[in-house]
């Protein structure tokens, strides 16, 4: 598996099969029953984000997907039966959100109700235009299917050939997660074997979305003012005058502007030297993960002279029955930590014990500590605003891995437009990946060479540390 941009993907050209609902299917759907179950608050966001999309006349493109490549001869029928096998495992891939009114209403299709078919379609590019208007193809495809007021809010495609066939799925963000995506190519290959009689897991049910969203938001009225979560949160944005992190460098662009995304990522570290870090960051106390915040703080100290780092990261909530469940099983909070001149295994120290804080702090929904920002007014929305985030995956430890579809499939995002240059790093068992979606301007785009450059300078600066001895050393600072 390995995270890249869409305009990345490339299958060989052929036939080009849609698996979708029948017209009975989607006759069902438009008239499914309202749901008493409520939107997550990270579900809402998204909602609301939506809407103004919508209401300003912009393009909706906050889908996201995988794509794979199998071997062997396409079987139309048992694709569709293993979506249907899929999508009825995750009670959210049944749901729609009726947007028409003022309130958000919660729509779920019955489960009799869903079935797929194969469908050709004649609008796919020709071969001699494939590697022109393939990607643009998807995009128009994704754009007009992925939505979260109708269903189904997923866009299954198929490339069929005689050598073999590969595929692609993309959903909109309203009902999956990153950590979701990058399940999808091994659970919808094992649907698929299932289908066709060959072996195959039989694998546990997954736990509702609902039934988590419902619990979060019960969860969320427990805290009060002198909640530990929250006093640890506010006492943070004290240490940065409120504001939430942005990227360390001028983007060129204005308070409040957005600029179309450009995708970028390069190499941080590569065959042996992915190792020899893990082996740093163990040997100062830390963990790999410590070690990339503590690069990420060294390079903003470079770059800015900064002694207290701070970045807003995504923490993985998924635990027991939801490990394999489909849906927005994470939620944000934030790193801080102090970063001098000490040698790099002492920062190493320093994020290890700034993690486990943000551990504790991302068991109460970050709309807690917002929600107090603003009310309390300590901060207002445009302070708040639109953090740069983190997000760090191990793509080694996901369910899966060693599979056909898993590790020859790919995991991209759809490009809209951003105010900021958010993080995401993965790591690969030869390779740690540094990428991003930043803003189209020359600035920016001058501003994350410099970024990337002065990342990778501090990753040799720290290797070579260690290979002297020097780079390990006790104490912390918070």
């Amino acid at each position: 598996m390995k995270i890249d941009f869409l305009h990345n993907w490339a299958p060989a050209a052929g036939r080009v099969l849609q698996i979708r609902p029948t017209a009975a299917a989607l006759a069902a759907a438009g008239e499914a029953p309202v749901s008493p179950g409520i939107a997550s608050f990270l579900q809402q966001d998204h909602l609301d984000a939506y809407r103004r999309t919508v209401a300003s006349g912009g393009t909706h493109r906050a889908w996201t997907g995988t794509a794979s490549h199998q071997s062997g001869a396409l079987d139309e029928l048992a694709l569709a039966g293993a979506l249907r096998r899929f999508v009825l495992r995750h009670e959210g891939l049944r749901t729609w959100f009726d947007l028409s009114g003022e309130a958000t209403v919660r729509r779920l299709v019955d489960a009799e109700d869903v079935v797929f078919e194969a469908v050709e379609l004649d609008t796919a590019p020709s071969a001699d235009a494939w590697a022109d208007e393939w990607e643009q193809y998807v995009v128009g495809l994704a754009d007009d299917v992925c939505r979260p007021d109708s269903w189904p809010p997923f866009l299954l495609l198929a490339v069929a050939r005689e050598d073999g066939w590969s595929w692609l799925w993309a959903c909109d963000h309203a009902f999956t997660d990153g950590a979701s995506q990058l399940m999808v190519p091994a659970e919808l290959a094992n649907a698929y074997a299932q289908e066709t009689g060959a072996p195959a897991l039989e694998l546990p049910p997954a736990a509702s979305f609902v039934d988590y969203a419902a619990a979060e938001r019960e969860r969320a009225g427990t805290y009060g003012l002198e909640s530990p979560e929250l006093l640890g949160w506010l006492d943070i944005m004290k240490r940065h005058d409120y504001r939430l992190p942005h990227f360390p460098l001028d983007l060129g662009l204005e308070p409040g502007e957005t600029a179309p995304v450009v995708l970028r990522e390069t190499d941080a570290l590569l065959g042996d030297e992915v190792d020899a870090f893990e082996q740093l960051c163990r040997a100062s106390g830390g963990r790999f993960l410590s070690g990339v915040f503590a690069t990420l703080a060294r390079t903003e100290r470079r770059l800015t002279g900064t002694d207290r780092y701070l970045a807003a990261t995504v923490v993985g909530t998924r635990a027991g029955d939801t490990l394999m469940s489909h849906g927005w099983f994470c939620n944000f909070a934030p790193v801080d930590f102090a970063v001098g001149d000490e040698p790099f295994g002492v920062t190493v120290a320093a994020a290890e014990e700034a993690y486990g804080v943000t551990k504790q702090l991302a068991t109460m929904p970050v709309h807690v500590a917002l929600g107090a920002l603003l009310l309390s007014g300590l901060a207002t929305m445009e302070q708040l605003g639109s953090p740069q985030l983190v997000s760090y995956l191990d793509l080694r430890k996901f369910p899966g891995a060693g599979t056909e579809a898993y590790d020859r499939g790919q995991h991209f995002t759809g490009v809209g437009r951003t105010a900021n240059a958010s993080l995401w790093i993965n790591r690969e068992p030869r390779r740690l990946q540094l990428g991003g979606q930043t803003p189209d301007t020359a600035q920016a785009q001058t501003a994350v060479d410099t970024f990337f450059a002065t990342v990778r300078s501090v990753l040799e600066d720290a290797l070579a540390e260690a290979s002297e001895g020097g780079a390990v050393g006790a104490g912390h600072h918070s």
